[in-house]
């Protein structure tokens, strides 16, 4: 499995609407790794899309500070079962993502996060419906509020 940014923030922040559903499904998750049921996979535009919406004063009132972004970022790290997966392998299923849904600005994070959960077998949680026209629905659950 692999979380979205939208479910990583709405985990960390407990002034999101849908804190409480993704720090449940995040809990969970966390748990079944540590039994070895699953594992948890970030990705590195993922990490770096949290990290630069929690602390971005343009989108939160009260953005984080950029420590205790990356200490929440750590905490999932040295959880068992989860890990910060490389990139690269999902150039090409990019590439044509793009090409083929004439996919262009705000898209073109979505396409790299949906071709990345295709290149490693994954299978990507988050709350954005959006994703349902980038991959199949075996490799994608929408969270509900």
């Amino acid at each position: 499995m692999t979380p979205d940014v939208n479910v990583l923030i709405a985990a960390f922040r407990r002034d999101h609407p849908r804190y409480s559903v993704a720090r449940t499904w995040l809990d969970q998750a966390r748990a079944r790794c540590a039994e070895g049921s699953t594992s948890l996979l970030l990705l590195p535009v993922v990490v770096a899309g949290f990290l630069r919406l929690v602390t971005n004063p343009g989108v939160f009132i009260d953005p984080d500070p950029i420590e205790d972004a990356v200490a929440f970022v750590d905490v999932l790290l040295s959880s068992p079962g989860v890990e910060l997966q490389a990139g690269a392998a999902e150039w090409p299923l990019l590439r044509e993502k793009l090409l083929a849904g004439h996919l262009q600005a705000n898209d073109v994070t979505d396409a790299w996060i949906a071709a990345a959960t295709e290149a490693l077998a994954e299978h990507l949680v988050t709350f954005d419906r959006g994703f349902k026209r980038l991959l199949p629905s075996r490799d994608l659950t929408v969270l509900e509020s």
